[in-house]
């Protein structure tokens, strides 16, 4: 797998774990957090499982939950699906469908992992800011991350399903070293329509998704397919890898394991 791996620039590993590059320089020094020094400059390039390990013990902390006052509403709902194929036809019923997973998770303290393609992340940004959540608090302690492609899924230059399971499940991992009972990762899959090698993968790494899941009851995966731009084949490549799905209509059974 060395040869999948992908070094970060300094500010690149900032924008992943949304810190100064300040403190990355600082935690390196002290030794607590590990770096590859390259080139004529000994400049600092990091490799993301690193960082995936490392964000809980210094960013997210448990015990800084978001203050009740500070975040509007409650969303207690217990949801027991946790491998969700999501289907949408616009932008607002994507939100309204994905609203109450991410408000819950933020409004309890438990940290969320987006890894965003098609909506733009200064609406995501406005419409979590209209929800009363303290977003600049939310995202100094680790627990709202918004990451694309390059930084998640295409991270190799290319998707390779093992490393993106290994990327979830070390994400997962670090969040329950860090004491959380909880943590959503959701990704908008339109990232595979634009002919990027590796894409023809999607299939078996959704199934091998619920394996992970059962692994870890902890983690609630929330995939989200626009029904615009997704082909019948794709859809139904969806139905079969996923144990639910959601539509506007509500929740019902996929197909897998059928």
């Amino acid at each position: 797998m060395q040869e999948k791996q992908r070094f970060l620039t300094i500010s690149e590993a900032a924008e992943f774990l949304h810190v100064s590059e300040v403190s990355l320089r600082r935690w390196t020094n002290s030794g607590k957090l590990r770096c590859f020094r390259v080139g004529g400059r000994n400049e600092r390039r990091f490799l993301v499982e690193d960082l995936l390990a490392f964000m809980p013990s210094e960013v997210i902390q448990p015990e800084q939950q978001v203050d009740e006052t500070e975040a509007a509403g409650e969303n207690t709902t217990d949801y027991t699906e946790r491998h969700i194929s999501l289907f949408f036809r616009d932008a607002e019923e994507q939100w309204q469908l994905f609203r109450p997973y991410i408000i819950d998770h933020l409004n309890a303290g438990e940290p969320a992992i987006y890894l965003q393609h098609s909506t733009s992340s200064e609406q995501l940004m406005q419409r979590l800011h209209a929800e009363g959540l303290p977003l600049d608090k939310l995202i100094a302690r680790g627990l709202l991350r918004v990451l694309p492609p390059t930084q998640s899924y295409l991270l190799p230059g290319r998707f390779d399903a093992q490393y993106m399971l290994d990327f979830i499940e070390t994400a997962i991992q670090a969040a329950q070293e860090a004491g959380h009972k909880r943590i959503l990762m959701t990704g908008e899959m339109t990232w595979s329509l634009q002919g990027t090698p590796g894409a023809e993968e999607m299939a078996t790494y959704e199934a091998q998704l619920n394996p992970l899941v059962d692994k870890y009851p902890s983690v609630t995966i929330v995939c989200q397919y626009d029904l615009k731009r997704f082909a019948g084949d794709l859809i139904l490549d969806a139905l079969l890898t996923h144990p639910s799905i959601l539509v506007a209509n509500g929740h019902a059974a996929g197909f897998y394991g059928l």
